[in-house]
């Protein structure tokens, strides 16, 4: 039997018909019930699909990468439609989060020297960025964290060769679109929050699901398969504040997550300090994500400077 994340519909009866039940938190409510906290992520999710639309060449030009079969002269053919598109493209492909042996010149060769599945990154990422490109203050700082989260989770999978890794920078780069979203319909109101709370891992969620009865990882995963963004980056994204969850799933959701998870905390300190804080990178060593992805606080410390280097080309490259 398909599940619903594969058929976009929920097997429990107690969610809202839009809610999909893989995705859902499934964290006891202790203010309303499942089905009154699902009926709410139901209504946000209608009016954040109204707020973003997936630009429509991006949206083909990433359904069509989807394709291992799918021609690449008609793939390069679409995406060339968009000079802006192609432009930033190569400048992505060029960067140092990518470093091909050899520059690519065309987007056909950077089809060749990537491959698809990079190419659908790199365009989902001029997508998120240029959906986002008004944003202001706040905002603009959590877009730009999630693509400094991209770029650092893509290196340590690549560092490390984890292989299992295959959506990291997309999951890295959506983690908090939620957010984007949530603030740009006005709820909840994140600049009355205090701004410590806002750069502390894993606490923003909890007073989301507080204050409207769901987070930004549930919302901006179910804005995802509205996307028709993979259901696994969805999965991934769905569960970035519950490792253990992830965990239990086994290594193609687990090591994602756990990725996203260091690169998360990678990026806030990297706005503090240019230097790896020994301290920070000990505590990062100790945390569970770490210690799933095999990162020691040696490690972390020695690959500090390449983290940072992606983290600065990624978003000068993809804000542009």
């Amino acid at each position: 039997m398909a599940s619903s994340l594969q058929t976009g519909q929920p097997s429990h009866r107690r969610l809202a018909e839009s809610v999909v039940e893989e995705l859902w938190f499934g964290d006891e409510e202790p203010h309303r019930t499942e089905l009154e906290a699902s009926r709410s992520l139901a209504a946000a999710l209608g009016t954040a699909t109204g707020l973003k639309a997936f630009p429509v060449v991006l949206a083909k030009a990433f359904s069509l990468l989807q394709k291992p079969d799918e021609s690449r002269a008609k793939i390069v053919a679409l995406i060339e439609q968009d000079p802006a598109l192609s432009s930033r493209l190569l400048r992505v492909a060029n960067s140092a989060l990518y470093a091909p042996k050899r520059e690519c010149s065309s987007v056909f060769d950077a089809m060749t020297r990537l491959g698809n599945k990079n190419v659908s990154d790199i365009v989902a990422g001029i997508a998120v960025f240029g959906m986002f490109s008004d944003v202001k203050g706040l905002g603009a700082r959590v877009r730009d964290h999630s693509g400094g989260v991209a770029a650092i989770a893509r290196v340590l999978a690549v560092e490390w060769r984890h292989g299992g890794a295959d959506h990291v920078f997309l999951a890295g780069l959506m983690h908090d679109v939620g957010k984007l979203l949530m603030m740009q319909a006005g709820t909840p109101r994140y600049e009355l929050m205090e701004p410590a709370l806002l750069q502390t891992p894993d606490r923003v969620h909890l007073v989301e699901r507080e204050l409207t009865g769901f987070d930004h990882a549930t919302l901006g995963a179910h804005v995802l398969l509205a996307w028709q963004i993979p259901s696994e980056v969805a999965q991934i994204v769905a569960l970035h504040h519950q490792p253990g969850r992830a965990f239990e799933l086994g290594e193609a959701i687990g090591l994602p997550v756990a990725l996203v998870r260091i690169a998360d905390r990678i990026d806030i300190q990297a706005g503090n300090a240019a230097a790896p804080d020994p301290e920070f990178c000990a505590a990062l060593a100790r945390d569970e994500s770490a210690a799933y992805a095999g990162f020691s606080d040696v490690a972390l410390t020695a690959m500090w400077p390449k983290l940072l280097a992606a983290r600065a080309d990624a978003l000068s490259t993809l804000a542009r």
